[in-house]
């Protein structure tokens, strides 16, 4: 009855019969279970196997529909401790009806860190879709992070620019749409706003609503972006005015400056933010902005200044600054390409 299929090998052999006992199991998993030859023979996979395993191996069953591998789940050991085996599987029919044929193999992990379990496929497919709500950012520094040998993403101060884009008007225009519609021009807008905002290598850190939140390490990419964006929504308006809609459009701020990058939040639960004035003071360039235009702090212009065509100076009051601060509204930048200077301008001709 107590077959062992793998003395040689680091693996284990478990089979299921069809009353759900166990028929057969290789002397290492038992020894590594504790359990003796008396307690195995009222032995039954609900006893043994987690809950969220045993209903999705033995009840719901279309798992052993095919051939299956990687599937992770607990067993309970003889002492009522767990330990995480990855198995694979198939079933086996019979006279006497189905058997459950497994090699499994157990993992080894620290007890700080939590595997998921169940199907690998299905987890991979989960890790897919969560990948789309989480910044390429936030998932390159976590690396960093394990290949560093830290268990969380380390603290980090440095000098940022942050830029802060918001639609113009837009409670207005959802009075008048329906979610649907609305929820169109978010997409629509917002979702290029953060396409171009990634492929000039900022990493988007917020999207609320009809605004969103970005972070660039080099303020000409942030200034790159922003002219980008505004032509894009030239473009859109060129559609939306034929159709008879109204146009779209947003406001721009940035701003450079020293800012706290830390984990804030539980174990159960952390956000990486950015902790410093400076973002604050890219959100109020932001409200301070014409529609459609581009504002940028004196700090960043300082950064960019030799890129910049005829720039309109401003002194500007802001929330929450006692002295008025100066800005700039920008529409054009210059830049080295692969051939040569190259000149963007929010009003070039777009087509």
């Amino acid at each position: 009855m107590f077959t062992d299929w793998s003395s040689d090998l680091d693996f284990f052999t478990l089979v299921i019969g069809p009353s759900l006992r166990i028929k057969s199991i290789s002397r290492r998993l038992m020894n590594r279970l504790g359990y003796d030859r008396d307690q195995l023979r009222t032995l039954t996979a609900p006893r043994l196997f987690a809950i969220e395993a045993f209903q999705e191996l033995f009840i719901r069953k279309q798992i052993w529909d095919h051939k299956f591998k990687n599937y992770r789940t607990f067993l309970r050991t003889a002492a009522g401790d767990r330990i995480l085996c990855q198995l694979s599987g198939y079933r086996h029919m019979n006279g006497r009806g189905p058997e459950y044929r497994m090699v499994l193999q157990e993992l080894q992990v620290p007890k700080n860190y939590q595997l998921d379990t169940g199907s690998f496929e299905e987890n991979l497919r989960s890790n897919q879709i969560i990948k789309k709500y989480i910044s390429r950012q936030l998932a390159s520094r976590a690396l960093s992070a394990v290949r560093s040998g830290y268990d969380r993403i380390p603290d980090e101060e440095r000098e940022f620019t942050f830029l802060f884009a918001d639609l113009v008007a837009y409670t207005s225009m959802a009075e008048k749409a329906t979610a649907l519609e609305i929820l169109e021009m978010l997409n629509l807008s917002i979702g290029a706003t953060a396409s171009i905002i990634l492929h000039n290598g900022g990493f988007v850190d917020k999207i609320m609503g009809d605004s969103i939140f970005a972070v660039f390490e080099k303020p000409l990419s942030a200034l790159m972006s922003a002219i980008e964006i505004q032509k894009q929504f030239n473009i859109l308006n060129l559609f939306r005015i034929k159709q008879g809609q109204d146009e779209v459009q947003l406001r721009i701020g940035i701003h450079s400056g020293q800012c706290l990058l830390a984990s804030i939040g539980s174990d159960d639960f952390m956000e990486l933010t950015f902790i410093g004035d400076s973002v604050n003071t890219a959100s109020r360039l932001e409200k301070s902005a014409l529609p459609g235009s581009i504002l940028v702090s004196d700090a960043t212009f300082e950064l960019i200044k030799d890129n910049v065509e005829n720039p309109e100076a401003h002194d500007l009051t802001v929330k929450g600054k006692r002295a008025a601060i100066k800005a700039y509204y920008i529409n054009r930048i210059q830049f080295d390409g692969p051939r040569g200077r190259i000149s963007l301008g929010v009003d070039d001709d777009m087509f």
